[in-house]
């Protein structure tokens, strides 16, 4: 079997590929920092790395693995190449081609998929129109990169912040609700844990709630793109659930399921049923409720809706308030995105910034179409080679 082809297959369940001729050149830490970095992306990155001479390119790779996302390749011969069907390609491989031009390493790596997050959320939405999509795999130097496009990217990039910094202000508003309501939860429970039997196990959910609770405050003062606050949900999303448990106990109830947010409300904690549901203008999905919007559903009753400031200051369901809360949702949401927003101002945007979310074990979007759902095309690695010392990680 070829290097490609090996690669391809590792790819199927990892986000890294070393070739083995590789492997001794970079250290057991330093291949656990890409991989994490990699799993915790908003936008599906693929890496390979090949040794000098391997001829293998980014599309080839992607063709056979099949999955959505960016795909790099980095020989140890300085000649890389990208291909994408998530993003505009020629921006991935000028983002490439300023990452790597130092070398390669955790830190180079680490700004690549940074890079290809932000031009995924300010809208890059695949192959550049008129492209064919087999885009080829021609290598670009380096040099003719920064010439051709370095200007026009730091204004993409200049532009991708500030509306980046007015999403965040938008969403931060109302995830500081959402802590608030959680954390009026962990005081109410507060008397039922210190009453529980010796050998319960809620004061260690509990505690793990709080962990959480801190975390999410923390995440939110610290955030500085919208894409930093899907960690912030995905903590609330666990400690309700751990509530819940702890509220179980308490009533002498069964302990419940994991089981997805109500999706009327994520305040209202994990769902209990699926029910179906049309959201005004909408089309009848399933989707996860609480005890209370399922009721209200089969009595043809409004549900209890989360309402938030959209761009225009308005109150909308979260999931008709534009893409700032596609982080959001997707914190809470992992692994049903798709089908569950279908219909939506949200669901219209699972082709772009939405379809990579859900972390590690969530959504990870459709497949590539063999007939050329990607454009593909080749940088020069800086430095030459890799280089994998030298550098403070």
């Amino acid at each position: 079997m070829s290097s490609i082809d090996d690669a391809a297959a590792a790819l199927q369940n990892d986000r890294l590929f070393v070739h083995p001729e590789l492997d001794s050149e970079l250290s057991t830490q330093d291949q656990q920092q890409i991989r994490q970095r990699l799993q915790q992306a908003s936008s599906p990155v693929f890496v390979v790395l090949l040794p000098s001479g391997d001829d293998g390119t980014a599309e080839d790779i992607a063709t056979r693995v099949n999955r959505r996302g960016t795909y790099v390749t980095l020989p140890s011969d300085g000649q890389g190449s990208v291909a994408s069907n998530t993003v505009d390609s020629n921006e991935a491989r000028e983002i490439a081609g300023q990452a790597f031009e130092g070398g390669v390493g955790p830190t180079q790596i680490g700004d690549f998929v940074s890079g290809i997050e932000e031009l995924e959320a300010g809208g890059g939405s695949g192959a550049p129109a008129g492209s064919s999509g087999g885009g080829g795999s021609g290598l670009v130097p380096l040099a003719l990169l920064a010439a051709i496009g370095g200007g026009g990217f730091l204004i993409h990039r200049r532009n991708l912040r500030r509306k980046e910094r007015t999403q965040l202000d938008q969403v931060r508003e109302t995830l500081d609700e959402d802590i608030t309501a959680y954390g009026e939860e962990l005081t109410a429970l507060d008397f039922d844990v210190r009453a529980a039997p010796a050998d319960s196990d809620s004061p260690a959910d509990y505690a793990r709630a709080l962990d959480l609770y801190e975390s999410a405050k923390t995440g939110v003062d610290r955030a500085e793109r919208p894409a930093e606050l899907q960690p912030v949900t995905e903590s609330l999303e666990e400690g309700r659930w751990l509530l819940s448990r702890v509220r179980a106990r308490a009533e002498g109830k069964p302990l419940p399921d994991r089981r997805p947010p109500c999706f009327f409300d994520p305040r209202h904690g994990p769902s209990t049923e699926d029910v179906t549901y049309a959201p005004p203008g909408g089309v009848a999905r399933e989707v996860p409720a609480c005890a209370a919007d399922a009721i209200r559903i089969r009595e043809g009753s409004d549900p209890d809706v989360r309402l938030v400031r959209d761009e225009h200051g308005n109150r909308s369901p979260y999931w008709d308030a534009g893409e700032a809360y596609g982080y959001y949702a997707g914190g809470y949401y992992a692994g049903v995105l798709p089908a569950m927003f279908m219909g939506t101002m949200m669901g219209s945007m699972m082709g772009g910034s939405l379809a990579g979310m859900g972390g590690a074990g969530g959504f990870d979007g459709g497949g590539f179409d063999g007939g050329g759902g990607f454009d593909g095309g080749g940088f020069d690695v800086g430095g030459g080679g890799f280089d994998f010392g030298g550098f403070d990680f």
